[in-house]
Formats: C-alpha cells, sequence, structure tokens
C-alpha cells in the first residue's frame, strides 16, 4: 500500500539510520506500486504514518530495503523465489546468515566480465578474489561463497542499476552493504578469537574468512531427534559463557536469533555480527543504552534462544518488531509456563528482565546446572 512519508524526525533503532526527512506528508509509493509498468499508485489512498511505524521502517529504511535484481555477474534461476525463506527448506552447508538451497546453488553461474557493459560492476570489485567461487548463501545485506571443503567467505551484496533512475538507490544500497561487512570485521577484530565464535581466519575490504559450519540451530532442532538433557545443558552454558565473553569486550550483538547460531563439530558457534554493535571499552555495558538496546534486550532475546534449546522447539521472538512500536517490554503473562522446562528458571528470569548482566546470569547457570 502506497504511504504518506510524515515530516517528524524518523529513526530507527534498530536499522541505525536516519531517512531523507521532508518539509511536509509526502505521498510515497510503496515497492509494489514502484514496480509496476509503468509505476502506479496503489487504489487505497496512501496511508497515514506517524514517525515510528513500520510501514515508514519497511519503506524508507537502507537496512530493510529489497532489490530485486542480483548482480550482473551471477545469474541465479530460481524455480520459487519463496524458496529462499522457506524454513523447511534443506540447506546447504552455512556461516551465519540467509541461504540458498543447494540444488539452486548448482544453478549459479558467473557471466563472462571480459566483455565491457553498461552494469559492469566498480573497478573495484573487478580485483574481487572470491570472484568466480560456488554460491552457498544469499543475505539481505551480504553473500556466502564456499571456498574449499572447511571455509567459506562473506562478501558485502552489490547491485547494479537498471538505468539512471536506479542509479543513486542502488549506490547507496551497495555503500550501507559495504559498511555493515565492515562493521562486522570491526566486531570480529574486537572479539578475537574466542570458543564459542565462528572461526575468522582472515578479513579484507572483499570479505571476511570463516570457518564452514554444518548448519544452523534452527534447522538442527527441526531436524534432528531431540537428545537427552545433558547435551543441552552443555550447549545452554556454552551459549551464556560466549555471550557473557562478547559482553565483557564491548559488544552487542543485537541479531540474537537461531539462524546466527551455527553447530560446528557438535558445538555451538556465534556468528554474524553484521548488526552489532562496537560500544567504547572503558563503558559500563551493564548501563549503556545505544539505539534503545541494552543488556536486558540482550539477554530476553537470549531467553528465548535457552528456551528453544530447553524445549527442542524452534521459538523466534523479535523485541525490535513492527508489533512493538512503542518498544515496550512484553507484559509476563504473554511468555509460556516453563515451570516444567528444563532450565526454566533462568528462562523466566531472562524473560523478567532480572538479569542485570550476562556475568549475573553465567554465575547463576554455573551453580545451578553444575554446582559450582
Amino acid at each position: 500500500m502506497c504511504f504518506i512519508e510524515n515530516p517528524a524526525p524518523v529513526y530507527f533503532a534498530k536499522c541505525k539510520y536516519n531517512v531523507n526527512i521532508p518539509e511536509e506528508p509526502t505521498p510515497r509509493m510503496c515497492p509494489q506500486a514502484q514496480r509496476r509498468s509503468p509505476p502506479s499508485w496503489c487504489p487505497d489512498p496512501p496511508k497515514q504514518t506517524s514517525k515510528t511505524s513500520s510501514t515508514n521502517r519497511a519503506h524508507l529504511c537502507p537496512n530493510t530495503f529489497h532489490p530485486v535484481m542480483l548482480p550482473d555477474y551471477l545469474l541465479i534461476t530460481l524455480k520459487n523465489v519463496a524458496e529462499l525463506e522457506n524454513p523447511q527448506a534443506q540447506y546447504s552447508q552455512m556461516t551465519g546468515d540467509s541461504y540458498v538451497a543447494q540444488s539452486q546453488v548448482e544453478q549459479v553461474e558467473r557471466v563472462n566480465m571480459s566483455e565491457p557493459t553498461d552494469n559492469t560492476r566498480p573497478s573495484l570489485l573487478l580485483q574481487d578474489p572470491y570472484v568466480g567461487l560456488p554460491v552457498i548463501g544469499i543475505g539481505m545485506t551480504g553473500m556466502i561463497f564456499q571456498m574449499g571443503q572447511d571455509r567459506a567467505v562473506k562478501t558485502a551484496k552489490q547491485y547494479q542499476p537498471v538505468g539512471s533512475r536506479d542509479r543513486g538507490n542502488m549506490e547507496y544500497i551497495n555503500e550501507v552493504n559495504q559498511q555493515i561487512l565492515e562493521n562486522e570485521i570491526r566486531v570480529f577484530e574486537r572479539l578475537g578469537s574466542y570458543k564459542g565464535i565462528v572461526p575468522c581466519f582472515r578479513t579484507s575490504q572483499y570479505g571476511i574468512e570463516l570457518a564452514l559450519a554444518q548448519g544452523d540451530l534452527e534447522s538442527y532442532l527441526e531436524t534432528h531427534p531431540e537428545p537427552d538433557d545433558a547435551l543441552k545443558i552443555t550447549w545452554i552454558l556454552s551459549l551464556i559463557e560466549t555471550f557473557s565473553y562478547v559482553h565483557s569486550r564491548k559488544v552487542f550483538v543485537d541479531d540474537i536469533a537461531l539462524r546466527n547460531i551455527l553447530i560446528l563439530d557438535e558445538q555451538l558457534k556465534l556468528s554474524d555480527f553484521g548488526q552489532s554493535m562496537l560500544l567504547p571499552l572503558d563503558i559500563d555495558v551493564t548501563s549503556v543504552k545505544e539505539n534503545d538496546l541494552d543488556v536486558r534486550i540482550e539477554i530476553l532475546h537470549l531467553g528465548w534462544i535457552l528456551y528453544s534449546i530447553s524445549s527442542w522447539h524452534v521459538h523466534k521472538y523479535y523485541f525490535f518488531s513492527p508489533e512493538n512500536p512503542d518498544l515496550r517490554w512484553p507484559e509476563s503473562d504473554t511468555f509460556p509456563n516453563v515451570d516444567d522446562v528444563l532450565c526454566g528458571r533462568i528462562i523466566n528470569k531472562c524473560w523478567r528482565g532480572e538479569y542485570p548482566s550476562t556475568d549475573e546470569l553465567k554465575d547463576e547457570a554455573d551453580q545451578l546446572l553444575t554446582g559450582k
């Protein structure tokens, strides 16, 4: 539906970007209207929006922009685009982003780049050492290429404009995607090598070389039988310890989701730090609020990950969803009953915001689950 852009300042904490603000309410075409040939307004009157509305975020925030075109140096033939977001699809090996099914990967071909065209990639990318590698994943802002049996590389997704009208938008989105990659590189440099984080072998302006995992936690929960409590406790303690370490390095993970936790040699590895926030090293992480995100919200999301492991069922929750535009803490009666769930006491306290830090969460988890 087309909408009216509100002139009030619009800032989206999750995206971390301001958008251009009109001097007065201005009708805007939605993406569907823009894609019509010729572009035409939707039949319903443009929807009025507030400064924090999900409509504004969906259509104006650069981090949620979803161009249809892929880079012109790749040709991808998809039987059904919806398969990209099908949680039931069987995916190839992973490195922590959104992934393409193996049957789709085999349809990716490299275009001969020796023939100059109006849509040739920028000269910087012509030097890209990863051009020609098989694609195993396509995320919102990045692409994953396989480098061998045990390594993959994550690069910034780059789009090519069809015409002059699209050039400005595409260049801006390409710049945003590159900035997200560079932010993730800085996070990996800050975190260094740690047992609960996916191994990072090398970084450059072209990409991040990572260990190639066997899958992500979301897919694993859906495809593997429920194990005994011993493995669940091991994984729960491992994740809590990893988040405690990440926060000690003054980093907010932000995008805490089952799909971003990888399985490598039957151990859990945290991955995908493109949206993570680097905080000053001398700051008290328990008291800082960065773009509406704080430690309690990080622990709230972690609580849902722990609940998914304990119940051996995929549960998804996102505090900054459009359904929570006022960023209100969830009411206690909206959470499932976890009285009879493994680690239910810990999960419940995560949900209720009763842990002031991941260090205190770690201490209590160690005491309750290992007797330390």
